[in-house]
């Protein structure tokens, strides 16, 4: 029985070892804190900022794999969130693939099957460029259809990504694109760091 304790006790050692907790913000308006285990694998918690009462607040649940393999990373992110008030849900998954063709230059595309209990359906995606213009500053460029809210919008997101050790600072100009829908041009910082 004690090599039985004994050895829990060194897996969990070692896994915490090899761990790490990181929080962070999504699109200015959605806090987050998550684990990193065993490298490839991450859990996260996602909470909304939004200017409402707390029962209109949006939470998220997502685990991830991340995979890189040469000068690819693959990562799949399945999630569910809901309002605490249960108004709606939604669920889906982002399935990214990044490509270095050069060290500087990371090429990077993202499809996002989204299901909302209110709006339905919707095939989402996002493709983009991050460029390193000079030692912890790149420029970023990408076209999304990815909700930042809730509804699927055509947006041209255009800015800089600082790098420094543990952080990262993503602020982005997010511009619609399409006639007939919202035309506000709006501010969305993303930012993270490793612990």
């Amino acid at each position: 029985m004690k090599h039985f304790i004994a050895s829990i006790m060194a897996a969990c050692l070692a896994l915490s070892a090899a761990a790490q907790f990181g929080i962070g913000l999504r699109d200015t308006r959605y806090v987050n804190v998550n684990y990193t285990f065993a490298r490839y694998f991450n859990v996260e918690l996602e909470h909304s900022v939004y200017a409402e009462k707390f029962k209109c607040q949006h939470i998220r649940f997502a685990a991830a794999y991340t995979r890189d393999v040469s000068n690819w990373r693959f990562q799949a992110k399945p999630y569910f969130g809901t309002l605490y008030n249960g108004n709606y849900y939604d669920l889906g998954a982002l399935a990214t693939v990044q490509y270095r063709p050069i060290e500087r230059l990371a090429l990077e595309g993202t499809l996002n099957p989204h299901y909302d209990s209110g709006l339905k359906y919707k095939t989402c995606f996002r493709v983009g460029a991050t460029c390193q213009v000079y030692k912890a500053l790149s420029l970023v460029a990408q076209y999304s259809t990815i909700p930042e809210y809730r509804e699927s919008e055509k947006r041209v997101r255009a800015g800089l990504r600082f790098d420094v050790d543990h952080l990262w600072v993503m602020p982005l100009l997010s511009i619609p694109v399409e006639s007939g829908k919202t035309k506000s041009i709006r501010v969305a910082v993303g930012c993270g760091y490793q612990f």
